[in-house]
């Protein structure tokens, strides 16, 4: 409609400044002069044609408009119903993916939460067995230390006895070196492995002790009855004969006259030793036996060793 105005306007004003000087077909775009011009005679009629040919124009352009809008409204109108549906379709889908990623998220991490509740029971159970085969080794430990230690008792015990017997065996030796290096009073005799004198006179206890001192020896005691059988083997049957034994300085305890120790080998006749008479306190062989009696008697023989050692 616009240009259509303009067109008319333009048309309507040529017409009023030409008057009839100038004409111009719009239709075959001829110009030609006219004697008398005649605004009714040019003007109108070709304006009505150009009119005409405007709104035909015109109309011919409106309907081809009509149609190309109603084309593009069309499409537009597909468009937006393709656009709804996508952005309808769009967070139902998005909205389903995102779902989908959350239950794998969590499906993940519930996974992850059984994995790591094994490996925390695994854990577990490795520091308990750890811990038991720890406490299996404290207690394995402990008894070693305790058999240790025993075995330690053992051997300072073993030692202990060790020595003893080592310092006997050299108290031995040392008795026998003493023996070698002294030399054998006159008159004894090697009964076993000592030396013995059998006196067949008779004293009592005191001077029979004095009288083996000064022979070079000490009344004899035996060190047990393998030894005391054996010279016994020598002496006169039917005679009693001192011994170098006597309990006078404590009752009871019977001594060595030779070594002031206990006497080692004693064996008593029935109803000796008698600690009930303070006054028999010397000790006499008689018969394979032994007996105590007042050490002032003095029908009774004695016996000397040359050794001082019981």
């Amino acid at each position: 409609m616009q240009n259509f105005g303009t067109i008319f306007l333009w048309a309507l004003a040529a017409c009023s400044l030409w008057k009839g000087s100038l004409a111009t077909s719009l239709r075959g775009g001829l110009m030609f002069l006219v004697d008398d011009p005649s605004p009714d005679s040019i003007c109108v009629p070709e304006i009505r044609s150009l009119l005409n040919d405007v709104v035909q124009t015109q109309n011919q352009g409106n309907t081809n408009t009509r149609e190309s809008d109603n084309e593009i409204k069309s499409k537009l109108e597909t468009l937006e119903v393709k656009i709804g549906e996508v952005q309808a379709k769009l967070p139902q889908e998005v909205h389903a993916k995102v779902e989908g990623q959350l239950q794998g998220l969590k499906e993940g991490q519930t996974k992850l939460e059984g994995q790591q509740t094994k490996m925390e029971a695994k854990l577990e159970d490795s520091l308990l067995a750890v811990k038991t085969k720890l406490e299996g080794q404290e207690v394995v430990l402990t008894k070693v230390k305790d058999s240790q230690a025993k075995l330690e008792g053992s051997l300072l015990a073993v030692q202990a006895k060790l020595d003893t017997q080592l310092q006997a065996v050299v108290n031995q030796l040392q008795a026998v070196s003493n023996k070698i290096d002294a030399p054998i009073p006159s008159g004894f005799t090697l009964i076993g492995s000592r030396y013995f004198l059998m006196e067949d006179e008779t004293e009592n206890w005191e001077t029979a002790e004095r009288r083996c001192r000064e022979m070079g020896g000490y009344l004899a005691s035996f060190r047990n009855e393998k030894e005391m059988y054996a010279v016994t083997q020598k002496l006169t049957d039917r005679k009693a004969y001192w011994l170098g034994i006597n309990d006078r300085d404590n009752e009871g305890h019977f001594v060595s006259v030779a070594s002031q120790k206990p006497a080692p080998f004693l064996k008593w006749a029935e109803g000796h030793p008698d600690v009930t008479n303070h006054e028999q306190n010397c000790v006499y062989w008689y018969n394979g036996e032994m007996s105590d009696i007042d050490c002032k008697t003095d029908a009774v023989y004695f016996i000397c060793q040359a050794d001082k050692e019981t």
